[in-house]
């Protein structure tokens, strides 16, 4: 199996779309710091406080949804291109390739995730300090911690939709849909329902909170996002359960 993992990370390596994708997350990740530490913080009071700070540290898995179209590419690319049979042909048994093909996404995740905190961190502190805010506060480590955990879960989430759809651009295609228009507008109409999707866990992972968050009609938005822990779980049992779909659905049905 490791030798399997090792020839998934050497594929996508050789792959420059995955590196695109790669620098791209990271930079969509920094780019929102910059906007939260400028725009963001001045907005209302224009008070700042710990849990801005955090937030402002929490940008740093702002990249998921161009990791999960990544781990997409990896898999469902193979299908695309025709090079998934001769996986097949060299390792018989599909289930490995495909818990290979995860595991090597949800690596690819983990490191874009340590890039990402890396730069969007350093960023954020050098904004903190040049605005004249305090750079730190208590809870930035396990919020960028928890960062990193997100962005790899997000790697095997984007590796299982594309198990699972095949077709590189439907998966595409729906990962954008769903994670633009239809979960927000989900929230935006049952509020309470934000805590149980991939992205309220994700949210939840980093201590991410509601307080001051309005609805269409300017109301508070009404509930909490589940505990740091449970959050974990939460997009833990996603990615599991996408894993494990992805395994049962190559095993059972034709390659072509």
């Amino acid at each position: 199996m490791i030798d399997l993992v090792r020839a998934e990370l050497f594929k996508a390596r050789a792959t420059r779309s995955v590196w695109g994708l790669a620098a791209l997350a990271v930079a969509f990740c920094l780019l929102w710091a910059v906007l939260d530490v400028l725009v963001f913080m001045d907005l209302g009071d224009g008070v700042v406080t710990d849990r801005s700070i955090r937030d402002a540290y929490g940008m740093a898995q702002q990249g998921y949804l161009l990791v999960l179209i990544l781990g997409i590419v990896v898999t469902a690319g193979e299908y695309r291109h025709r090079t998934i049979t001769w996986a097949f042909l060299a390792t018989p048994r599909r289930g490995r390739v495909i818990t290979a093909k995860l595991a090597a996404c949800g690596l690819l995740g983990l490191l874009i995730g340590v890039a990402a905190a890396v730069v969007t961190g350093a960023a954020t502190a050098a904004l903190l300090a040049a605005t004249g805010r305090p750079l730190l506060a208590p809870g930035v480590a396990p919020v960028l911690a928890g960062s990193v955990l997100a962005t790899g879960l997000w790697g095997v989430l984007g590796a299982a939709l594309g198990v699972l759809v095949r077709n590189q651009v439907a998966a595409t295609v729906i990962a954008f849909v769903w994670f633009f228009y239809a979960e927000w507008l989900l929230v935006q109409l049952l509020p309470e329902v934000g805590r149980w999707v991939p992205t309220g866990a994700a949210k939840a992972i980093i201590g991410y909170s509601r307080e001051g968050l309005v609805d269409f009609s300017g109301q508070p938005v009404p509930g909490e996002l589940l505990p740091v822990w449970a959050g974990a779980a939460l997009l833990l049992g996603y990615a599991f359960a996408a894993a494990f779909a992805a395994h049962r659905v190559t095993v059972r049905r034709d390659v072509t």
